[in-house]
């Protein structure tokens, strides 16, 4: 970092790092899916009425999720960016947590929640999926809405505007580029969902990502898996080129104002109203995590803690804790790296660095499923026979956070003034000197975040572990399948408590992010 300042070599080796790791581990084996794809014959796969009813099935059910999600996170953002309340930073946090929960948690949770009959359904499906994405929507649109100055509001009240006439011609406006990439990544959510359709769907109910995994790895129709992966691949880039040009020339205000848009709750209306808003997104946040708890803890009909004895004292599950953190805190590290480079790249480059952005991004677009499955397929010949190779695991991991660590880092990188590094300069400090007390000051708590949000990513990581894990190295989320999979209530207690780990450790990374970024999190993460 001594010649951060130098806007020419230096910014080069900065980039070459995260460009390397997403062409060699990203683009090349999804150049090498489509390649191979359509070497096969099974290319009529295409044309057949099964394909075809996994991608209406796939493609509908995750408008109606992204629908619904959006429909519970407008009201939630709504009372977040207007009003003052207690426990608002509580309340915030909890809300967040399903976003934050690994994909198959939030599926045994639905498993235990719902009657029977419901499970394996389109409706339980649906569900899981609004609760995973609804409070991260709000978030996003909460950091749109408060940003908008409330003197236009106190305008268009002073020239006659109703409350919803204001909210249609003047709010609804300015939140449409918020509601629709927020709409743009949620579908994206839903479409290439893995863990929640693997637990709670079926034969009836799959999706194109669980077909994938089934004809690789229960076929072994791994040019039928390819196919259906580069079919994914084609869907989801046609719709953020679409979305992206539909949105890329609204104009939108950029910077928060300078008056908060936020008043304490002054009517008993206004209280009665936010008190329903909150306390039902919050209650729907809060009831599946409880329900995993207090099933870890029942086990044939009664009240045990045996589970909780088993999976400490069962070496099997043990090794598993073990390999899962370890893996987490090298993605960790990894991620977090890449992310600050990809950051500075971006922040300190001229515009020929832009694409980095965008490549980064590829991971959310490609899916963890996809990676996994063109990694096993790219990397099976000598001299790069990596698939065994431990660290595939956490390369995945780390590939699949990347692109959150960079923008949570990113945004305030970009909003450091110049003037702060002249003076510094000015004042006879070396470029390192600068960048030490300037710059990384500033993005400390901000690389925290990514830090603490990548582990969490590799911990909850699901759809690339799904190929990658070999006996002996599984993770947390593979045990927590391979028990739920296994006859016998003591078995599925063990699954849940695996699951209450996981659930405790969210909790824990969403106190770190919220304590370190002061209500930032939304705003720095997905900008």
């Amino acid at each position: 970092m001594a010649t951060i300042y130098n806007r020419s070599r230096t910014i080069n080796w900065l980039a070459l790092a995260p460009i390397f790791l997403i062409f060699v581990f990203v683009i090349a084996p999804v150049i090498n899916i489509f390649v191979s794809s359509l070497q096969f014959e099974s290319l009529n796969l295409l044309r057949t009425e099964s394909t075809r009813n996994v991608v209406w099935f796939t493609t509908w059910q995750s408008l109606v999720s992204t629908a619904l999600a959006l429909t519970v996170a407008v009201p939630v953002a709504f009372v977040s960016a207007n009003f003052k309340f207690k426990a608002q930073r509580l309340a915030a946090s909890l809300i967040s947590l399903p976003f934050i929960l690994p994909s198959i948690v939030v599926g045994v949770a639905f498993l235990q929640i719902l009657p029977s009959s419901f499970h394996r359904t389109s409706f339980a499906l649906i569900l899981a999926h609004v609760y995973f994405n609804f409070g991260f929507a709000s978030r996003l649109i909460t950091a749109r809405w408060i940003q908008i100055h409330p003197h236009l509001d106190d305008a268009a009240r002073t020239l006659g505007a109703s409350p919803f006439k204001l909210f249609t011609t003047l709010t609804l406006p300015l939140l449409a580029k918020a509601i629709t990439n927020a709409a743009l990544i949620v579908f994206t959510f839903c479409f290439t969902s893995y863990g929640v359709v693997r637990v709670l769907g079926g034969p009836s109910r799959s999706t194109l990502e669980t077909e994938i995994y089934f004809r690789a790895m229960q076929l072994g129709d791994v040019s039928g898996a390819m196919i259906f992966s580069a079919l994914q691949v084609v869907i989801i880039a046609f719709l953020f080129v679409v979305t992206t040009k539909a949105t890329g020339k609204k104009h939108e205000q950029s910077t928060r104002p300078t008056i908060t848009r936020q008043i304490p709750l002054r009517t008993r209306k206004q209280r009665v109203v936010c008190t329903a808003i909150i306390s039902s997104a919050t209650a729907f946040s809060i009831v599946p995590v409880l329900a995993i708890a207090f099933r870890s803890m029942n086990t044939n009909s009664r009240f045990t803690t045996t589970a909780w004895r088993t999976i400490f004292s069962n070496p099997e599950i043990t090794r598993s804790i073990t390999k899962t953190l370890t893996y987490a805190v090298t993605s960790m590290s990894l991620a977090t790296l890449l992310g600050l480079l990809s950051a500075c790249s971006i922040a300190y480059g001229n515009n020929k660095f832009r694409f980095i952005s965008g490549l980064t991004t590829l991971p959310i677009i490609i899916s963890a499923v996809s990676i996994g499955l063109g990694i096993i397929i790219t990397f099976d010949t000598q001299p790069f026979d990596w698939r065994g190779a431990q660290l595939m695991l956490p390369l995945a991991h780390t590939l699949v956070a990347l692109p959150l660590a960079m923008r949570i880092i990113s945004p305030v990188l970009e909003a450091i003034p110049d003037s702060l590094r002249q003076a510094s300069s000015v004042l006879g400090a070396s470029p390192r000197q600068t960048w030490l007390n300037i710059d990384f000051k500033i993005i400390r708590r901000a690389s925290i975040s990514a830090a603490a949000v990548s582990a969490t990513v590799s911990v909850g990581e699901f759809g690339a572990s799904s190929f990658l894990a070999r006996r002996g190295t599984e993770t947390l989320p593979i045990m927590i399948s391979r028990l739920l999979s296994r006859p016998g209530d003591s078995l599925q207690s063990q699954a849940f408590a695996l699951a209450t780990l996981l659930v405790m450790f969210s909790l824990a990374i969403i106190f770190i992010v919220d304590s370190f970024t002061k209500d930032k999190f939304s705003r720095d993460s997905h900008a």
